[in-house]
């Protein structure tokens, strides 16, 4: 099934290895592709930055053609939660308060459920007369660790609650996250040996709870241009340049020695860049993007997106 076909793609990895880019170029692509999107974010907002747009805070906002973003927030997502299960009135006179404030941001996992609460919310066809219903819900998750809790966190609350509406709320978003017709998940890296580690970690975690892993981004790529026995070559040329690039030489130290240790890291990454692969299920799509300079723009989405496409469409 076509990543893009579903409903919910939550993009996830380890801290720095470029989810918050990689979603935003998701999201790019499928409004390309004439999908109703909703690009969201959770206990931040980097999103609207990068487009160029005014904050949105916890609504969703349309910023271009068939383009919305929304920053959940997990203590309001959490009042919604509430507000759904209880009515308003008696929310209003009971969880209304500084101490239930208090109470949400200790109690263990009922951020995360909110949280997923929310999505389930935002990915249903039948959300009502004035309500958006999207094609395509894109989350910029938080890193792995936490997103990892999230997916658990439905199925926690539903094996506490022996019966009633919030079992039944629990069973539903359960039932979203493991369908993979449904829901799916991208994970970022780098070509690094601890997000590799982290990666693979992560990708196991998946199977274990029935979550489809759709694609993972190989983020920061570098190539080279020379073969291993030119690079040895050009490194023979400068007698100690690579012990030393910066103890002078000249102009011809100065300019091998760099040109060596580059094809040194590229070899190195490459290794990695088969280690992921050989640990990933033959059916998951590894996309490789090239490094950058500098931070990702809101002018370098669209490159990032056609980057993207081939695995995505």
């Amino acid at each position: 099934m076509a990543l893009m076909d579903r409903r919910l793609l939550l993009v996830t990895g380890k801290g720095g290895t470029g989810k918050t880019s990689v979603a935003a170029a998701l999201a790019v692509l499928a409004a390309r592709q004439g999908k109703r999107v909703l690009l969201a974010e959770i206990a931040g907002e980097r999103l609207s930055e990068l487009f160029g747009h005014r904050p949105v805070g916890h609504h969703e906002t349309p910023i271009q053609n068939g383009l919305s973003l929304i920053a959940i927030e997990p203590i309001d997502a959490a009042h919604d939660f509430l507000r759904s299960q209880v009515g308003a009135a008696v929310h209003r006179v009971i969880f209304q308060n500084r101490l239930f404030t208090l109470t949400m941001t200790a109690a263990p996992g009922l951020r995360e459920v909110s949280t997923v609460d929310r999505l389930w919310d935002l990915t249903r066809r039948d959300r009502g007369r004035r309500k958006t219903v999207y094609d395509l819900v894109i989350v910029d998750a938080p890193a792995t660790g936490h997103a990892l809790a999230m997916l658990r966190s439905p199925a926690t609350y539903g094996g506490l609650a022996r019966g009633g509406p919030i079992k039944k709320r629990a069973d539903e978003m359960a039932s979203l996250l493991e369908d993979r017709t449904r829901t799916s998940v991208v994970l970022c890296a780098l070509p690094e040996e601890t997000p590799v580690n982290e990666t693979l970690e992560t990708a196991a975690s998946l199977r274990d709870l029935h979550v489809d892993l759709g694609l993972v981004v190989l983020n920061r790529t570098r190539g080279t241009l020379l073969a291993d026995d030119e690079a040895d070559a050009v490194g023979a040329l400068v007698p100690g340049a690579l012990d030393d690039p910066d103890d002078g030489g000249g102009l011809a130290v100065r300019s091998a020695a760099p040109i060596v240790v580059e094809h040194r890291r590229a070899r190195r990454e490459e290794r990695q860049q088969e280690r992921l692969r050989a640990g990933l299920d033959d059916r998951v799509p590894l996309v490789l993007l090239p490094r950058r300079d500098g931070e990702v723009l809101r002018k370098d989405l669209g490159d990032l997106a056609d980057e993207l496409a081939g695995a995505a469409l």
